[in-house]
């Protein structure tokens, strides 16, 4: 008579790959939420950058200096930001745009003119739509 308790091999298998699949399932779920957290941080610096950004040109605009400056060192430090998540992801396109974004910025908080600070904060424009092209589409994010 064959021992009831004894435990057939593929039963042991199937047991270890449910295991397997649970703790699978377990990590990408754990993955998505710090991707979907990384996002969040991600989309708050960029609307802090647009924000900025369309602050520092009303500004000048307005010939207030003071307000431009500020709104400009607001602007290069949103887009510190987004370099540093760019180089996270090891997407050294993205490094290069945010980081050409924020040294405009820096360059306009620095100018003296409005006609200085425009012609400074150029370049921006120019990061902001080659980023969006490779990495937004509409309002989703794409190739991160």
């Amino acid at each position: 008579m064959k021992n009831s308790r004894q435990i057939a091999p593929n039963c042991v298998t199937i047991t270890a790959m449910r295991i397997a699949s649970f703790f699978t399932a377990a990590l990408l779920l754990a993955v998505s939420a710090l991707s979907a957290d990384e996002l969040a941080d991600y989309t708050k610096l960029m609307k802090a950058g647009a924000a900025a950004n369309g602050a520092v040109r009303k500004a000048i605009g307005e010939k207030d200096a003071t307000t431009a400056a500020a709104k400009a060192k607001e602007m290069a430090a949103a887009f510190e930001g987004m370099a540093a998540f760019f180089k996270a992801k090891g997407k050294e396109d993205g490094v290069k745009f945010a980081e050409t974004a924020a040294a405009a910025a820096k360059a306009a908080a620095a100018a003296t003119s409005p006609e200085d600070m425009t012609a400074a904060l150029a370049p921006a424009g120019a990061t902001c739509r080659g980023c969006h092209t490779v990495y937004r589409d509409g309002d989703k994010f794409k190739g991160l």
